[in-house]
């Protein structure tokens, strides 16, 4: 068993090397790679900061939108079944009252001009 441990020990220091490469060039190594981490750290931030931007123009441009088509005002109407029948109901009897005004006033007008030539021509 103590010769499997052992393989498995080599095995470990070979896939990481650690006998081959100096703690001198380890430490190089993990500079370089902390610089250029940062490098990309700070690219990173501003392309972040970059796209946040953007985003939150795009976002006050849609609430912009939203606040002028009145979108909560309708799905609050769509939201109360019954708000929205009786809103309908009330519109629909002001048109029926404002068409039959109408209608009076056309036959008035029409009974102004023509009364007399009317009432003459259905007597005869």
């Amino acid at each position: 068993m103590s010769h499997v441990n052992e393989l498995k020990q080599a095995l470990e220091n070979l896939s990481s090397k650690q006998h081959v490469i100096s703690k001198e060039a380890t430490l190089a190594k993990e500079s370089l790679q902390e610089n250029y981490n940062q490098k990309n750290n700070s690219e990173l931030v501003e392309k972040q900061t970059a796209i946040m931007d953007e985003f939150s123009t795009s976002i006050t441009l849609l609430m912009d939108i939203f606040s002028q088509s009145r979108f909560d005002s309708i799905m609050g109407l769509i939201a109360d079944p019954l708000r929205l029948l009786l809103l309908n109901f009330f519109m629909s009897c002001f048109k029926g009252i404002g068409f039959a005004f109408g209608v009076a006033l056309v036959i008035l007008l029409i009974a102004s001009v023509f009364g007399t030539d009317l009432i003459s021509f259905y007597l005869n």
